[in-house]
Parts: structure tokens; C-alpha cells; sequence
């Protein structure tokens, strides 16, 4: 498909023929061959620095999505999420006033409204941007109260093959913000409010809807690319940042670790930092690193099922904690140091969001949900923790391609106290031995133990700063083995506390 003065041409709609644009398979990423990393169709390494825009197809018309790509390219984000059937519903047409199908049919897709994705896909490729397509928001296989949505061990495989064939080699999260296992959270919270003995509750498995639906993708992407019998796309899930008591954790890999269609494991982490209301456990967003270090360690028990790992929805910026207006609001503090923990700890890139930007609420058309308090897109685009994701990236790439493959969490390396939630000291490593880093989001001195190092002749060491990516070289002087345990004091200045120490042989610079 191509653009000319703002009015795009599309082909007659077919269901499950394939776009009038092409992804080319250059496009592709996926895990690497140890499972731990991604890596783009060259093999070299991809760094997964994603913004969070759930409704880019449906809320912004292709000007506006322009000068939102455009911001997010130079800030060197890599993907974007963002949903194609999206929660808006199956009655709300889009910007330009399409449906996303023929009445009200998954099996049935409104060839303008997805014309329309179209154009932002290729706009998005053409900035150097990779869609991270989300097919439909979690509630279309069932709702809270767990009944049952549109989306069916029936009707998604249609949907699903629609997909893959028309947006292949493009990462996917089959749906968003559920869990496959649920009981009926509304009734759940009502009885244990109301008190005395709960009943036994119907838990439904909705793992069957999200087979179908993968199972659809993978035929759909494996006939877009001439019938390829091999091909694996780069697919998770989005769980919630919260479970039920007694099954399994809110991680993509505790529901679905035995499936092969799931390459990318995932997590919430929410935006809650505080203990949830019984009897529905949730993770604390001040630890953003838990749920990453227990999908890091589940894939060390068995190398066959070794994934990379994200912290999928992390707190977003300009969000009141749990989305009350009676707490405070999250900042680029908070998001910047859950970044830094969350890679250092395993993660194979970082995912940020900004309030008003992930629902684009714009005011007199698309009222803000009160989340936060930013109430217009264009206002919380400039937020300073999205210009700061991009310092985790660098501090990553600027060890080399070399060893980008070889990085490890390192934590037992932090000796002493490391710190509690987001003030815990994190580290990580070059396996075979060029490099330590360590981040520290509290300017305190900490103590490490540097016998990883592969050397003790001429190390480099400097200070990286998360604000603006500089690297502040002092003297360290490396007196042996024998010596290990070294502290380290951060530098007191530029108005932040926060640093990463850096720790490197000259020879593999």
C-alpha cells in the first residue's frame, strides 16, 4: 500500500488475502540460540526498547500517528505496542469512522479499518520501528466475571490466520491484559468483601481460545511467506499484573511454558506499589525485577525452554499508583530505575508508557480514563523518562556486539545489603568476563566483587548517567584477586542519585 496526498488505495477485501504492502523478511526478529536474547534476521542483536500505544490504529488519524512515530524513532525505540481489535469494542469505528469488521463477524475483517493499520505499520517501518502487533485486547476470550467473549476456540483461528497472513515477521501478544486460567474475579472480590466462607468457584482454562488463536497466526504468517514449514513467529501474551490465589503466576510461561508457539516470555508487573486487597495476589511495581528474575530462572532449569523475558507493562509515567487519583503519580525517576533493574536483572529489552499516550486521550474527542493527571497525548509525549529509556540501550550496545550475547544478571556479585524494591543495587556481566555493570538507583556506597573480570590489567572504569547517556571516567587502580571486594562511591551530582558503574578491559574496547 502505498500514501499519495494523505489518501490511501486498497484492494478489495478478501478474508485471509494478504496486504497490499509487503514485510519483507528482514523485518523478523527472534530469540537467539541460547533462547536468552533477540536478535534481528541478520543474527545480530535487537534491544527491545518499547513504547506502549495500545490504541495508535483507533484514537489517531495518520498525521498525528506520524508525528508520534517520529518522536518515539528519535528517541530510539524499537517497537511499539499496539492493538489491532482493540478495547475500544466491536461497535466503535476508528478515527477515520471504519469497524474492524463486517457486522460485528471476527471472521469477517473491514478491509478500510485494517487498510488503515496497514499504513501505520509501514509508517512505523519506514522510521525504523517494529510493530508489536496485539491482535485483540484480552477481553474478547472472556470478560472479569469470566463469561465468554467473541473470540472462541472456533471463531479465532479464522481471525487468528487473518493476522499472521497479512502482518508477518512482526512480533505479536495474542491478547492483552487476561490470563488464561480465571475464576470470576467480580464475584471473587464481592464475596471475600462481604465475608464469612467463600464458595468453590468455577475456574475456567481459556488456554484451548489461545491455542486457536496462535495456532491461526502461525498458519496465517507460514502461508504469507510461500508455505515455510519452519517458521516460528516472536509470540507471548499480555497477563495481568495480578492472579488467583492457589494457581499460577502472573508470568506467560507459568500458563502456557510447554507450549512451542510461545518464543517471548512476559510479565506485568502493573503500576500498583502497594500489598493488593486479598484474596487476589498482584506484583508490587516498585519490584519490577521479581517477576523478571523468576522468568530468567525458570528457563535456566531446562535449556529447551530457555525464552527471552520482558516486563511487558511496567509502571507508566504520569500514572497515579493503581490508577488512583488519591496516590501519588509515578515519574521518570520511578520508570527510569524499574528499567535499568529489570534489564540488569535478565530482561531482553525494556517496555515504558506514558499515561496519556498509551490511551491517546485527546481532549473533546477521547476523554482521559483519570488514570493520571495528564489528560492530552501531545502533553505527555515529551515526558522526560520516554527520552531516558534510550541510555538503557546504549549502555547495553556500547559493550560491543561481541559480547552483547554473552550478558548475564550478575547480583551475586553485589556484596552486603543490595537494597529493598526500587532501591535495590542490580547487576550484570559479560559471561566471559570484559565487563561488569552495576546499577544503583540510591547514590549510597555499595561493594562488589570484581573476580569476574577476566583481567585485572587495565580496567576502564567510569560512571554512565541515566539522564543523558555520558560516561564520567575515573581512576581505578585493580590490586588482584586477592583484593575482590572493592567499594564504590557514586558520584553527588547533576541533580539525580542514580548511576550506572562501568567496569570494563581496555583490550575489549
Amino acid at each position: 500500500m502505498r500514501l499519495t496526498g494523505g489518501v490511501f488505495s486498497v484492494a478489495l477485501s478478501v478474508l485471509n488475502v494478504a496486504a497490499a504492502w509487503n514485510v519483507t523478511a528482514e523485518y523478523a526478529i527472534t530469540p537467539s540460540s541460547d533462547g536468552r536474547f533477540l536478535r534481528d534476521a541478520n543474527g545480530l542483536p535487537f534491544f527491545w526498547q518499547a513504547d506502549t500505544a495500545w490504541l495508535l490504529f483507533h484514537r489517531l488519524n495518520y498525521t498525528e500517528a506520524e508525528t508520534y512515530l517520529s518522536d518515539r524513532a528519535s528517541k530510539g525505540f524499537t517497537v511499539v505496542l499496539a492493538v489491532g481489535f482493540t478495547q475500544e469494542g466491536i461497535t466503535s469505528p476508528n478515527r477515520n469512522g471504519d469497524l474492524p469488521f463486517v457486522g460485528k463477524d471476527v471472521r469477517q475483517p473491514n478491509e478500510p479499518y485494517w487498510a488503515y493499520v496497514d499504513s501505520i505499520v509501514e509508517l512505523a517501518k519506514d522510521k525504523g520501528i517494529r510493530i508489536c502487533m496485539v491482535p485483540a485486547w484480552g477481553q474478547y476470550v472472556h470478560d472479569s466475571a469470566n463469561n465468554p467473549g467473541v473470540l472462541t476456540a472456533s471463531t479465532a483461528p479464522t481471525f487468528g490466520h487473518f493476522i499472521g497472513q497479512r502482518y508477518p515477521y512482526l512480533p505479536k501478544t495474542l491478547v492483552a491484559d487476561t490470563n488464561p486460567w480465571w475464576e470470576n474475579k467480580t464475584a471473587v472480590k464481592a464475596d471475600y468483601t462481604a465475608g464469612g466462607v467463600p464458595p468453590a468457584y468455577n475456574v475456567v482454562d481459556w488456554s484451548p481460545v489461545y491455542d486457536a488463536l496462535a495456532s491461526g497466526i502461525i498458519a496465517g504468517e507460514r502461508d504469507a511467506i510461500a508455505n515455510s514449514t519452519t517458521w516460528s513467529p516472536l509470540l507471548t501474551i499480555h497477563p495481568t499484573n495480578q492472579w488467583f490465589s492457589g494457581g499460577p503466576l502472573a508470568l506467560a510461561s507459568a500458563f502456557l511454558g510447554d507450549r512451542s508457539w510461545l518464543t517471548l516470555d512476559a510479565c506485568q508487573s502493573g503500576h500498583a506499589d502497594f500489598p493488593p486487597n486479598p484474596p487476589i495476589p498482584w506484583w508490587n511495581a516498585r519490584r519490577g525485577w521479581e517477576p523478571v528474575e523468576q522468568m530468567y530462572a525458570a528457563g535456566a532449569h531446562d535449556g529447551t525452554h530457555a525464552r527471552p523475558v520482558l516486563d511487558n507493562e511496567p509502571h507508566y509515567e504520569n500514572r497515579y499508583s493503581n490508577g488512583n487519583s488519591a496516590h501519588p503519580w509515578w515519574n521518570a525517576s520511578d520508570v527510569r530505575t524499574g528499567s535499568w533493574q529489570a534489564v540488569f536483572s535478565g530482561a531482553a529489552g525494556l517496555t515504558y508508557g506514558a499515561n496519556a499516550v498509551m490511551q491517546f486521550s485527546i481532549t473533546g474527542l477521547y476523554a482521559s480514563d483519570g488514570t493520571g493527571p495528564g489528560d492530552y497525548w501531545l502533553a505527555d509525549l515529551t515526558l522526560s523518562g520516554s527520552d531516558q529509556m534510550q541510555w538503557v540501550q546504549k549502555a547495553i550496545r556500547d559493550r560491543g556486539d561481541a559480547t552483547y550475547f554473552q550478558r548475564v544478571p550478575a547480583q551475586d556479585i553485589i556484596m552486603g545489603d543490595a537494597g529493598v524494591d526500587d532501591k535495590r543495587v542490580t547487576a550484570t556481566r559479560d559471561s566471559a568476563g570484559s565487563w561488569v555493570m552495576v546499577y544503583t538507583p540510591t547514590g549510597e556506597p555499595f561493594a562488589i566483587d570484581t573476580t569476574s573480570l577476566a583481567s585485572c590489567d587495565d580496567i576502564q572504569a567510569s560512571w554512565f548517567d541515566p539522564l543523558d547517556g555520558t560516561y564520567k571516567t575515573f581512576e581505578f587502580v585493580c590490586h588482584g584477586v586477592s583484593e575482590a571486594v572493592v567499594t564504590f562511591t557514586p558520584p553527588v551530582e547533576d541533580g539525580h542519585v542514580d548511576w550506572t558503574l562501568v567496569l570494563e578491559l581496555s583490550t575489549s574496547l
